[in-house]
C-alpha cells in the first residue's frame, strides 16, 4: 500500500516558496555555466543494406548556483516529439529541470525534473559512457520523472538517495495511459559504498498500476559494482523487472560484466557483455549484446572536447525472438563522435 500523496504534494511545493527567502538571505555572487554537446553517429546493422547516419544526442544544459542554492536545466533537441509528454513528465524536449537546496554539507534536496536514483550505468552522463549506446539494462529502469528526493552524501563511505515521483512515464517498463497521472506515486530508494577504487551501490523502486488502471506494479531492483585503478576500469551490474508493463505474469532481468584499459591517457580499449533473460508467462528468452571497441580522447581543451568511439556489437541467444523490452537482435558496427563546447 502507498502512503497518501496529498501529504507528499505539499511538501514538494516547500522548495519553491522557499526560493525568494533563501536568495534574499545569501550574499554570495550567483555562478552560471554551460554546456553543449553533440553525438554523430554512423551505424550499420546485420540485415539492413546500408549505413544510418544520425544522432544520438544534441543537447544543451546550463547550471546556476547562488550560496546553498543550485539548479540546472538540460534540453535534448534529438527526441522525437519535441513538445509531446509521457504521463508523470515534463515535454520530452527537457531532460533535466531541478532545483538543489544544499542543507549542510552532507544533505540535500532535489526538486524537478531528474534521473530517478535507480541504475548506476543509467546515471552515468550520456556524454561519458563507456560504449556508444545504453544497453539492455536501460529499459528496465525507471528513467526520469517529476519528484522530490533526499540525498546524503560523505556519510563515512556511504551515501543515500530516497525520492517520491510522479508514475514513471518515460521508462519503457511501462506503458501508461494520460489519465493515471496524479492518481499514486511511484518511488525509489538508493544506497552506496564507496571506499578507495571500490564502488558499490543497491536500490530498489516500484511504479503503480504500469500497464494502465488496474495492472499490476512494475516493481525493479538494481545493484551496481564498480573498480578502477591503474588504468583498468571494471563493472558488474544486475538488474531486475518483475510486472514489465504492467503484465503480472511478465518479468525481465539482466546483467552485464565490463572491462575497459587505458593504454595511454587518450586512448581506451573496451570489452563489454550483456546477458538478458525475459519471461512471458512462464515461457523464457535469452539475449546476450557482447561489445569490443576503442575510445579515443581526439580533442581536450579547456572549452572543446572531441570523442571517438568504435563499437562492434554481436547478438546471441534466441535474438529476433527475444521478447525483453530492449537490445541488438543482429550484429552492429556503431561509431560516434562526440564534439563538447563547454563555458
Amino acid at each position: 500500500m502507498y502512503p497518501d500523496p496529498q501529504p507528499w504534494r505539499r511538501l514538494a511545493i516547500l522548495p519553491a516558496l522557499l526560493v525568494p527567502e533563501l536568495l534574499l538571505a545569501q550574499s554570495e555572487p550567483i555562478e552560471t555555466d554551460w554546456r553543449a554537446y553533440a553525438q554523430l553517429t554512423a551505424e550499420h546493422q546485420d540485415g539492413d543494406g546500408g549505413i544510418d547516419f544520425g544522432a544520438d544526442r544534441i543537447r544543451f544544459r546550463g547550471d546556476i548556483r547562488h550560496g546553498r542554492l543550485s539548479g540546472a536545466v538540460q534540453l535534448d533537441l534529438g527526441v522525437r516529439n519535441l513538445g509531446d509528454s509521457e504521463p508523470g513528465s515534463v515535454a520530452n524536449v527537457i531532460n533535466d529541470l531541478y532545483l538543489n537546496y544544499d542543507i549542510d554539507g552532507r544533505h540535500s534536496v532535489r526538486f524537478g525534473e531528474f534521473k530517478m536514483p535507480l541504475g548506476m550505468d543509467f546515471n552515468v552522463s550520456g556524454g561519458s559512457l563507456d560504449i556508444t549506446k545504453r544497453g539492455i539494462e536501460a529499459g528496465l529502469v525507471l528513467q526520469r520523472n517529476l519528484g522530490l528526493m533526499m540525498s546524503g552524501r560523505n556519510l563515512g563511505s556511504f551515501g543515500y538517495d530516497v525520492g517520491v515521483f510522479n508514475i514513471a512515464g518515460r521508462s519503457p517498463a511501462t506503458d501508461y495511459l494520460e489519465s493515471q497521472e496524479g492518481d499514486d506515486n511511484a518511488f525509489a530508494v538508493r544506497g552506496h559504498f564507496d571506499h578507495g577504487n571500490w564502488h558499490a551501490e543497491l536500490a530498489v523502486g516500484e511504479t503503480p498500476e504500469a500497464g494502465g488502471p488496474g495492472t499490476a506494479d512494475y516493481e525493479v531492483a538494481d545493484f551496481g559494482l564498480r573498480y578502477m585503478a591503474d588504468g583498468w576500469n571494471a563493472k558488474f551490474e544486475w538488474i531486475d523487472g518483475e510486472n514489465v508493463r504492467g503484465n503480472s505474469l511478465r518479468e525481465e532481468d539482466v546483467f552485464y560484466v565490463h572491462g575497459g584499459y587505458s593504454l595511454n591517457p587518450r586512448l581506451e580499449l573496451v570489452a563489454r557483455h550483456y546477458e538478458g533473460e525475459s519471461r512471458i508467462a512462464g515461457s523464457a528468452t535469452e539475449l546476450g549484446n557482447t561489445y569490443l571497441g576503442i575510445t579515443w580522447q581526439a580533442h581536450e581543451s579547456e572549452r572543446l572536447y572531441g570523442r571517438l568511439q568504435v563499437n562492434y556489437v554481436m547478438a546471441s541467444g534466441d535474438e529476433a525472438a527475444y521478447t525483453g523490452v530492449r537490445g541488438f537482435r543482429d550484429d552492429a558496427v556503431l561509431v560516434q563522435f562526440q564534439f563538447d563546447v563547454r563555458k
